[in-house]
């Protein structure tokens, strides 16, 4: 299986530049500064070389210059900038997950247990993405899971709750309005 990757390069890696490829205009309008194709590594070690490619972007919004690394060597150069951009949005999801979602155990040992305490914790996290789009006052994400940790059995209402909080009600839920479930047969 062919795997592609892509990773911001290291100022100590060692390459030998192979061949420059043409950047067309409407890449360098996207930010593209250069295209290059290299040979990873040193040629007198007796570890395999690679071929890559290293990409000279420089984001038109935040002016920052990157160097992409990646071994994909025939998508179009700000593509392999986008795809870089959406695994560095995967990785903060990772973040988000660790830092505010109970998965250092898992409740179950068995691997359809371990798929729904992620499923439910990925759940978790969109829904209140959700509400925190919603809310023209801006939250910390992790804030707004400790508020929901926190009133998990108050009656709340959320958006208000977030909209203004220095004048919203809590109010304890009265167990005579609970769900009753019947588990006799």
């Amino acid at each position: 299986m062919k795997i592609r990757w892509i990773t911001r390069l290291n100022d100590s890696t060692h390459y030998d530049i192979t061949n420059i490829r043409l950047v067309n205009a409407n890449q360098s309008k996207n930010g593209v500064q250069q295209d290059l194709e290299v040979v990873l590594g040193f040629p007198q070690a007796k570890t395999e070389r690679v071929i890559a490619r290293i990409i000279d972007y420089i984001d038109p919004i935040t002016k920052k210059h990157l160097r992409f690394l990646t071994n994909d060597l025939k998508s179009q150069p700000f593509t392999i900038a986008q795809l870089y951009a959406k695994r560095w949005s995967i990785e903060l999801l990772f973040k988000r997950l660790k830092q505010n979602m109970p998965l250092q155990f898992f409740l179950g040992d068995n691997k359809n247990a371990i798929k729904i305490q992620i499923w439910c914790a990925l759940i978790a996290d969109l829904l209140i993405n959700v509400i925190r789009r919603q809310v023209k006052k801006k939250w910390a994400f992790s804030n707004i899971v400790s508020l929901i940790r926190l009133h998990l059995f108050n009656y709340l209402d959320l958006i208000s709750f977030l909209e203004k909080p220095e004048t919203a009600s809590i109010n304890q839920i009265n167990p005579t309005f609970q769900l009753k479930i019947n588990l006799s047969g």
